[in-house]
């Protein structure tokens, strides 16, 4: 669903960690008006704003871009509240939100309000409850206040779609407080064509899709307030966000000869409305550092398609209209207790969290009749989970060089179905052993070995069936499905050289239990006749299997070919092997890209005060394994150019070129029967699409109040 497409990449907040991270040195204390300032610890590199003043930022998220051999992560993957808490901390706590994204929250941060940038790595992120290599601090001045805007647009075809942001934060003594708003939206269409191929390669027939422009619109008001409160600190803060998406499809198909055949339209509308609100107290006793979390998150998804089929003489063949309305709420508690005792640090806490998913669905058939109800198995259902985690961390430094981390936790949770033709419980129950080796060598450079035992995330929309209309399939939902254990080795290395540039390198070895792809279930129709049943596919287990992944980032300066001048690479690279349940042939896990690369060229000009640059990124190539078809997935490069000015004082202008070689969606669907991928192959169906005016243009004006 687009939403799923759409929604950003989300940081848990984790005031429980506050303390983890040892406190920042005194804002400038430490500092020099160098480009870069020297790291206190060998875990913590420290760049302050005169290294960023070549890339004339104008908020946080400037800065955090452009520090080296960094890239931040929302740790949306991952399951429960302390492992999704993301990379990110301010002046040494994080951000107490899940549905605001890190760049979000940056972006409302003014570069004047910003000391410098930590990048902590190794003792320093020691105990560290999100399971991150590398944190990102972002250390603050005490202002009176100061605020950000920005206004602009996207000229496509279709005409300008307003984009633009406003915030205010500072500080007035202990008093720390914030407000925004923000609003984004595109239209853009992806006009292309299809064809249909019988196994022999002789064409069936072809498809025109024009594609007319899709419409997304989006907006949220957030505000936080942080204040000394019985002799600690509270700090709280609350968004509200809306999304719209609406698209029209037209599908016209003809012969081989070209002589028209079927037509089909389809109308689509995704409404989202998401309330959040987040508290943090933390609070010193002697020794101890006390920290407790509050979350609640309402979300409300709903969708509306009309899809209708006619043939040559306009005649209607069938339609289908679906009406979905989902409800999810989340609500979590967490508390922990840390100290030092020397050389060690220890701390314990546990978590609670209730989460629900209350769905539900209208599906109706007209074939010229009326329209018929369509029951749909697990398409109406709540889904509940109860879940509780404790957990215990000891961090050893033994020297400057060597730090030793151990961590064990345990979960157990209760999940209920009720519906229908869903009324089942399951209990589960995780023990999660962590153990990470860290040696610093050099000036700023490290090394590290974790060994860990990691439980995926559970998606509640994956146990919710739905019809995916324009694909002619069942988009099932299985309350089997259990989360996916992932026993991991973890190699990984930050090396730090001189000019600024930096490698950090990660190299992980896989070993999975329960596997999450996708299974083959019957839709019995809700009646007891097997004449009836639909296979179809849904989210499920597949059993073990191994993979190898590799993190990449990379912060190359070129002043040695042009001032100014630098590239950054940041890439994801998978090779994974899995039974598959169907043919027992090795294959890839379903829907995981081979490999994920993005590269930015930039150069910044003190004279005339401008910068112009080119990225470019590319996903490899992923296959959908299906009960009777394989879905293969390509597309682009894309590819965007940039020029930005500030030689207007207290402005930034910057002009885009977003995808100035048009690049291409590819997609092939291979069919087999009669039964499923273990028959021969009966047909394949190739789709191409490109946006329909390439390039367009992304203007903005920004500055400071």
């Amino acid at each position: 669903m687009l939403r799923r497409m759409m929604a950003s990449a989300l940081a848990l907040t984790g005031i429980a960690y506050a303390q983890e991270a040892p406190a920042p040195t005194a804002p400038g204390a430490d500092c020099t008006p160098m480009p870069t300032c020297a790291a206190s610890v060998s875990g913590r590199v420290s760049y302050d704003t005169a290294f960023f003043a070549q890339f004339n930022p104008q908020n946080a998220l400037d800065m955090v871009r452009q520090t080296p051999g960094f890239s931040l992560d929302g740790g949306d993957d991952r399951r429960g509240f302390s492992g999704a808490v993301g990379n990110l901390l301010i002046d040494g706590v994080r951000p107490t939100s899940k549905s605001q994204s890190l760049e979000n929250i940056l972006s409302r941060i003014p570069a004047s309000q910003v000391v410098r940038v930590e990048v902590l790595r190794g003792a320093e992120v020691a105990g560290d409850a999100s399971g991150q290599a590398q944190l990102v601090n972002v250390v603050r001045t005490p202002s009176a206040g100061s605020g950000i805007w920005r206004i602009g647009g996207e000229h496509y075809r279709e005409g300008m779609n307003p984009q633009g942001e406003l915030s205010w934060s500072g500080r007035r003594g202990q008093f720390e407080y914030g407000v925004g708003v923000d609003y984004y939206s595109q239209g853009r269409d992806q006009p292309g064509n299809r064809r249909y191929e019988f196994a022999s390669g002789a064409l069936e027939k072809t498809a025109d899709t024009p594609g007319p422009a899709r419409q997304f619109r989006e907006g949220s008001l957030n505000a936080n307030a942080a204040f000394p409160l019985l002799g600690g600190r509270l700090s709280a803060n609350g968004q509200y966000y809306a999304n719209r998406f609406h698209g029209l499809s037209d599908f016209f198909y003809f012969d081989p000869v070209g002589a028209e055949l079927d037509t089909e339209f389809d109308n689509l509308t995704e409404k989202e409305n998401n309330f959040e609100l987040g508290v943090n107290y933390d609070r010193d006793f002697g020794p101890w550092t006390l920290a407790l979390v509050g979350l609640h998150n309402r979300d409300r998804y709903r969708n509306t398609e009309a899809f209708s089929s006619r043939d040559s003489a306009g005649a209607l063949n069938f339609a289908f209209d679906q009406n979905i309305d989902n409800l999810s709420r989340e609500s979590i508690a967490r508390g922990a207790l840390s100290r030092s005792l020397g050389q060690h640090r220890l701390e314990f806490g546990a978590e609670a969290a209730l989460n629900s998913l209350d769905a539900e669905l209208v599906l109706t058939l007209d074939d010229g009749t009326g329209p018929v109800v369509q029951p749909l198995d697990n398409s109406n259902v709540l889904v509940e989970e109860e879940r509780a985690e404790a957990f215990i961390v000891h961090t050893w430094r033994a020297n400057d060089e060597w730090s030793i981390e151990t961590r064990l936790a345990g979960e157990q949770s209760t999940l209920t179905f009720t519906g229908p033709t869903t009324n089942q419980s399951v209990e589960l129950a995780f023990f999660k052993p962590s153990v990470q080796i860290s040696r610093s060598f050099g000036e700023r450079n490290q090394a590290r070995l974790r060994l860990y035992r990691d439980v995926g995330q559970l998606d509640f929309n994956d146990f919710v069936s739905a019809a995916g209309l324009t694909e002619g399939r069942i988009e099932g939902g299985n309350p089997d499905l259990r989360p996916q254990i992932d026993l991991r080795a973890e190699l990984g290395a930050d090396l730090r050289f001189p000019g600024d540039a930096a490698l950090n390198l990660t190299l992980t070895r896989h070993w999975y239990e329960d596997v999450a792809d996708l299974v083959k279930l019957i839709d019995t129709g809700s009646t007891p006749s097997t004449a009836d049943d639909v296979p179809f596919d849904a989210p499920g287990n597949i059993g073990e299997a191994d993979a190898w992944s590799l993190d990449a980032n990379l912060t190359l300066p070129l002043r040695f070919l042009l001032p100014g001048a630098q590239i950054t690479v940041a890439g994801e690279f998978w090779q994974t092997e899995v039974t598959d349940p169907i043919t027992g042939n090795i294959r890839d896990f379903s829907s995981r890209p081979e490999s994920e690369v993005e590269i930015e060229f930039r150069q910044d000009l003190t004279s005339p005060r401008m910068a112009w640059g080119v990225s470019l990124y590319k996903e490899g190539e992923n296959t959908g394994f299906r009960f009777n078809e394989t879905d293969t997935y390509e597309e682009g490069p894309w590819i965007d150019v940039f020029v930005e000015t500030t030689a207007i004082e207290g402005l930034r202008l910057r002009l885009v070129a977003a995808n100035v070689a048009n690049g291409e969606i590819n997609r092939e669907r291979r069919f087999y029967g009669p039964n499923d991928r273990a028959d021969p192959l009966e047909r394949v169906e190739r789709r191409f699409r490109q946006f329909g005016h390439a390039p367009w243009f992304v203007v903005s004006v920004a500055g400071s109040f």
